[in-house]
């Protein structure tokens, strides 16, 4: 086949389209893709997308988990360690947390939005530029990834806490159980604002997580399409491909790449709808604790009696927030591999075909996915230089 041809197979909207024109461009003899090899297979799979799995966001992504498995392992520190659990370094845990959320929510959104807008734009045929199939497993999996460091939050918002804050939640909950009638003993408003304040971030931070959680239903449901819905390669009548033909242009598109087994894959589709579950189970748990507590006040003392609130200040909720953490860190590490196993398949394909992978490069949008987080470091930075001003 001449450049012109093969030119014409650099990109593709719409799965049976693109089929149709190989047909037509390759006479129906599909062996011929080894001619257009870079460009078949760049079509089909994608060739790298440096603002989904670029260098730079892989570095924002295991940024966004190492910062969160960081926080979670000081505070564990300072529980079992009371010596260390100072006013300063719980000054120094709050603020890292407070900045950590706030950037890494949005960051999260981000993605969430980004996803939506180019798998929309795959699965609709409007254009598949840089979103092959293996891109798009990517997008689904980053769609969940970045999602998951912001459980433990989500979880136990008590690692906003420093310790005034603390101290207002301690008053608040000590005049609660000593004075069920808030008109018998009322708090002084200075106490009052400061709990409301607490109460008014804590609701915040969790209506942004559940936005951001509601946005990964399409990425979600694009997936279990993808994976589960009704494939277009076989024999049976309407398929857009015969499972020959396909394997022809498989074993073109593979040749001297080590390919994701089936078992992988299955691990990978495992793990990832199970990190999504996870976090719905998570909000909508905690979303139905929420209206009990306003609604039905003698559920919601029937929970709380039965240690069924997850308040991590009893022995249970905390050790149910440990067990939250551990399973985090286990979907965590299986997401990672996923990542990086795919983005290395991906970049074995796109060297073995004769193409550039991109993904390998920094650009613009990269340097920006690693900076979001900087911020962390420097108010920890900021506050242990100028701890005098807090603490004496």
């Amino acid at each position: 086949m001449d450049q012109k041809n093969c030119f014409a197979l650099s990109t593709r909207t719409n799965f049976p389209g693109y089929i149709d024109l190989l047909r037509n461009v390759t006479g129906g003899n599909f062996s011929l893709v080894t001619e257009c090899r870079e460009e078949v297979c760049g079509a089909l799979w994608g060739g790298g997308n440096p603002d989904i799995s670029g260098i730079g966001m892989a570095v924002g992504y295991v940024l966004e988990s190492a910062i969160c498995a960081t926080i979670v392992c000081a505070f564990m520190l300072l529980r079992l360690q009371p010596k260390l659990d100072t006013k300063l370094a719980r000054l120094l845990l709050s603020n890292a947390s407070k900045t950590f959320y706030d950037n890494a929510i949005f960051f999260t959104f981000a993605i969430q939005i980004a996803s939506i807008f180019t798998l929309t734009m795959a699965n609709f045929g409007v254009s598949t530029a840089g979103m092959g199939a293996i891109t798009m497993k990517i997008a689904w999996l980053v769609s969940t990834l970045t999602l998951l460091p912001l459980l433990p939050f989500v979880g136990f918002p008590e690692l906003f806490a420093d310790g005034k804050e603390a101290g207002a939640s301690a008053i608040a909950s000590s005049v609660a159980f000593d004075a069920p009638d808030s008109k018998k003993c009322p708090l002084n408003s200075r106490n009052e604002r400061a709990i409301e304040k607490i109460k008014a971030r804590k609701g915040e931070r969790f209506l942004l997580f559940v936005i951001c959680w509601a946005l990964s239903f399409y990425p979600f449901f694009s997936r279990m399409a993808g994976t589960f819905g009704k494939s277009q390669i076989g024999d049976s009548p309407g398929s857009a491909v015969s499972t020959n033909d396909w394997d022809i242009i498989e074993v073109a598109c593979f040749r001297d790449v080590q390919v994701v087994s089936s078992g992988s894959e299955t691990i990978m589709t495992a793990f990832g709808v199970g990190s999504w579950l996870l976090a719905t189970i998570i909000v909508v748990y905690k979303i139905i604790l929420s209206a009990m507590k306003v609604s039905h006040e003698r559920r919601w003392n029937w929970l709380k009696d039965h240690n069924l609130t997850l308040d991590t200040d009893t022995a249970i909720g905390f050790r149910v927030w440990l067990s939250l953490c551990i399973t985090i860190l286990m979907f965590l590490i299986a997401q990672f591999w996923a990542f990086f196993r795919l983005r290395r398949f991906q970049s074995d394909m796109t060297g073995a075909a004769g193409g550039t992978f991109p993904d390998g490069q920094w650009t613009f949008g990269q340097i920006v996915g690693v900076v979001i987080f900087v911020p962390v470091v420097v108010e920890v930075l900021f506050l242990w230089k100028k701890r005098s001003l807090y603490y004496n």
